[in-house]
């Protein structure tokens, strides 16, 4: 058995007892570096950490009152290196596309809980693979500029036009009071 822990501070979601199937529908999507929904929640493996436990079966009173994943980290081994890489080498095997096929589907546990406990997880470990894929790379720059990406990247596209000269940053943090001026109506 699986047990999984999705987080991106202040918030937690943990789903248990799942099945290998079940968490490849997380890892599968994970690897690939796209958005996934779980819980309530999108989740993008650029900001959110996974961390996989393997284990026993937990039973109801185990998960009960939000003591899930702590008992889940008493009782199980942390294999959420060895889940990731296993997941990636399926991924670069079947060209990327057979891994990814559970995006956007939501997981159903059989429980969560806000309660938790050490994050072990990070960047999965296919992230720095990007600087060969446009696309991915493309994924993870809009990633990073936030929710109102698109008026950002054409405000910094401006302002490269203005002065050519200036660093990237300095265009970026440029573009980001020009837009910040824009939303605050000024």
């Amino acid at each position: 058995m699986y047990h999984l822990e999705l987080r991106q501070f202040p918030h937690r979601t943990n789903r248990f007892n799942l099945s290998e199937q079940e968490l490849q529908r997380v890892v599968g999507p994970w690897v690939a570096n796209q958005p996934l929904e779980v819980g309530e929640r999108k989740w993008n493996p650029f900001t959110a950490t996974l961390t996989v436990l393997e284990g026993a079966e937990l039973s109801m009173p185990q998960l009960a009152m939000g003591r899930g994943w702590g008992a889940a980290q008493r009782t199980c081994v942390d294999v959420t290196e060895r889940v990731m890489a296993a997941a990636a080498a399926a991924a670069g095997a079947a060209g990327g596309a057979g891994a990814a096929g559970g995006v956007g589907r939501e997981l159903g546990g059989v429980a969560s809980s806000p309660g938790g406990g050490v994050q072990a997880g990070g960047l999965p470990q296919s992230a720095g693979g990007a600087a060969g894929d446009p696309l991915a790379l493309a994924v993870q720059i809009g990633s990073l500029l936030g929710t109102n990406a698109m008026a950002l990247l054409g405000a910094w596209r401006e302002v490269a036009a203005e002065a050519p000269g200036l660093a990237p940053s300095e265009c970026l943090a440029r573009a980001e009071a020009k837009v910040a001026q824009v939303d605050s109506g000024a």
